[in-house]
């Protein structure tokens, strides 16, 4: 068997469903625990492993699975575990026999010696501690759990803690199996943006086609509690595939339709029958009735009814929802496309029943209904918002160079990330650069250089053709920062870094309703600005600047630009080097805007030197004449 550490994530998702399937399989608490302590081990490399539960009454912990030890009880404050449980605390030690919470009766009890010990607590639907994974000396070179150790375990104790859960709320093995196969098809729908009550409508319109088919009550539950598990196989997809917003390519389809089979051979061994019903399901539901669907191109009556059924209630559920990469159809819509795919992608018979039962149908979608579609709609209302990341014309202590947070997967600028965004920066996908200046690029190197190891998607570096030709020679070129467009993704054949050269007046699309243009400013180097567009409104960013003759006239004739940001980096009385290095003062900026027409604008000024900062705000009181500017700040949010 593999290390733990050289799976990828797919890999550690698969083994843990493993573990959860056999779970379902058992019906005595204690053989439960055994196979949850069996999966924490395997998950983190280490010696023994044991599952903790807390007392209903709260007053002790016990285990009756502790790998190669008997049945033990303590008061709930005993040891690393009780003090792990009692503070709600995830506790990593190197050395137990350093620490004073480690009670070493056991050992001198056993003969077996512990070192290192990671003790991870489990909490409840309603954040109530139920017990902890406690794991014991890790067998790698160093004999120490890592952060890496902890990660899989909280991924083992989630999973763990839901399990424990069900079967004490039930001792029906049919319900603990109803559960964990729900589960683990919510999260091969959670990882592709999808939310779980996608699963629970699949699973209710089937059941009503079901008995409308003619099943009996039993089977037709047996039908509805299966059905969460039709894209099982999706966890074995890659993010890059499985979560792009857009339309595969020929090879990127090809790889995602191969979750049909995936998700059948993970389950196709069970004997139980709820998870054999699963696994026709997920093998036929993307059969079609004409012969044309995959994996195996079954027709007609061939295709069993289980993936007859699910095919009709996926796609009814898929269409009319709102997904990353598609608005939700509308009804008429989707009831034309039945009636055209009848007999061809549908059964006739079920799509015959699903509008004599299309009332009740409504009714389970409506009941429900995704949580999401509200939370999207309070994002929109504030969705025209840009967060400064960077506002100032050098770094010091404090103040972070120019850099924009357009949305989750753009930037404006590179000047300041790693201090803002942190682990975000793994996310972002598009750099849109105004020029080559080190304070507008510095932190691409670090976004490439901190989180290579668990970065999944290109860093597109965009730009105008000079600003890409500068990086390539003077910066990513192995002597000054290494060329990362020839290091391929980790794990992947796709390269770390890409250039795109942009053109200047196009338009283009960077999310939904959301674009960027870039124009022509004037700098020391060549450099142009940004207007970006969210709806209906749109912010103008003019970035390093001398000259404002181009950037007045767009805003004379651009009424949809609401907020402009300019740059203003020296005090008046430094015009020379201002104008040497091209770059504004109060005064060239308030002179430049006299023949601005408009009086409706938001108004924002960036760039400032800050070890000039109060010296060019007192200016900049004396010189603004009608205009009311504010100075941006690391963190303000720029509202249009």
């Amino acid at each position: 068997m593999r290390h733990v550490k050289t799976l990828s994530a797919n890999e550690i998702l698969e083994l843990t469903f493993i573990y959860l399937t056999e779970v379902s399989s058992l019906r005595e608490y204690d053989d439960i625990l055994m196979v949850l302590a069996n999966m924490g081990r395997a998950l983190t490399s280490c010696d023994r492993c044991s599952v903790w539960v807390v007392s209903d009454d709260k007053t002790k912990i016990w285990t009756k699975v502790a790998h190669g030890m008997e049945p033990i009880e303590l008061p709930i404050d005993s040891g690393i575990v009780g003090n792990a449980i009692v503070n709600e605390k995830k506790i990593i030690i190197d050395d137990v026999y350093k620490d004073s919470r480690f009670n070493p009766e056991i050992d001198k009890k056993t003969g077996y010696i512990t070192r290192s010990m990671m003790v991870i607590p489990m909490f409840d639907y309603n954040n109530e501690i139920i017990g902890a994974f406690q794991a014991i000396n890790h067998k790698g070179e160093k004999g120490v759990f890592e952060k890496k150790d902890m990660e899989r375990l909280m991924l083992a104790s989630t999973y763990a803690a839901e399990t424990l859960v069900s079967v004490k709320l039930t001792n029906e093995i049919e319900d603990t199996q109803k559960e964990v196969v729900f589960t683990m098809g919510a999260i091969g729908e959670s990882r592709s943006k999808e939310t779980g009550n996608h699963v629970k409508r699949v699973a209710a319109y089937s059941k009503v086609l079901a008995l409308a088919y003619g099943m009996d009550e039993t089977e037709a539950e047996l039908l509805k509690q299966a059905s969460p598990m039709h894209d099982i196989g999706k966890i074995a997809i890659p993010d890059a595939i499985l979560k792009k917003p857009g339309r595969f390519n020929n090879e990127e389809r090809a790889i995602m339709d191969t979750h049909a089979e995936l998700g059948f051979s993970m389950i196709k061994n069970s004997q139980r029958p709820l998870l054999k019903a699963a696994a026709i399901v997920a093998y036929e539901h993307h059969e079609k009735y004409d012969g044309t669907g995959y994996p195996r191109k079954l027709s007609g009556e061939k295709i069993h009814i289980y993936g007859r059924i699910t095919a009709i209630a996926d796609v009814f559920d898929a269409l009319g929802s709102d997904r990353v990469y598609k608005k939700a159809w509308k009804n008429e819509r989707i009831f034309k496309l039945f009636k055209e795919e009848r007999g061809k992608h549908f059964d006739p018979t079920l799509v015959d029943l699903f509008f004599e039962n299309l009332d009740e149908i409504l009714k389970i979608r409506e009941f429900f209904k995704d949580n999401y579609v509200e939370k999207k709609e309070v994002k929109d209302d504030s969705r025209s918002e840009i967060k400064v990341l960077g506002a100032y014309g050098t770094r010091l202590k404090g103040f972070g160079t120019s850099a924009f947070y357009l949305n989750s997967k753009n930037l404006l600028d590179a000047g300041n990330l790693i201090n803002t965004l942190g682990e975000e920066s793994i996310d972002i996908e598009n750099i849109w650069l105004t020029h080559s200046h080190l304070d507008h690029i510095s932190d691409i190197a670090y976004i490439l250089d901190n989180y290579f190891s668990i970065r999944e998607k290109t860093l597109n570096i965009i730009g105008l053709p000079q600003t890409v030709k500068a990086l390539q020679k003077h910066f990513f070129n192995d002597l000054i920062w290494p060329d990362f467009s020839k290091i391929p993704i980790d794990g992947s054949r796709k390269m770390s870094l890409n250039y795109i050269e942009l053109e200047l007046g196009v338009e283009y699309k960077i999310g939904e309703d959301e674009f960027i243009e870039a124009f022509k400013t004037d700098h020391t180097v060549p450099s142009c600005g940004y207007i970006v567009k969210k709806a209906d409104s749109s912010v103008l960013i003019t970035a390093d600047t001398y000259e404002l003759d181009n950037v007045i006239e767009i805003l004379n004739s651009r009424l949809d630009i609401k907020v402009m940001v300019m740059e203003c980096s020296f005090p008046s009385d430094m015009f020379v080097l201002a104008k040497e290095s091209k770059h504004l003062t109060p005064r060239l900026l308030f002179d430049k805007l006299k023949s601005l027409k408009r009086n409706d604008l938001s108004f924002y000024i960036n760039h400032i030197k800050p070890l000039y900062l109060n010296e060019i705000v007192v200016d900049i009181a004396k010189q603004k004449g009608k205009w009311e500017p504010k100075i941006l700040k690391d963190g303000d949010i720029l509202k249009f």
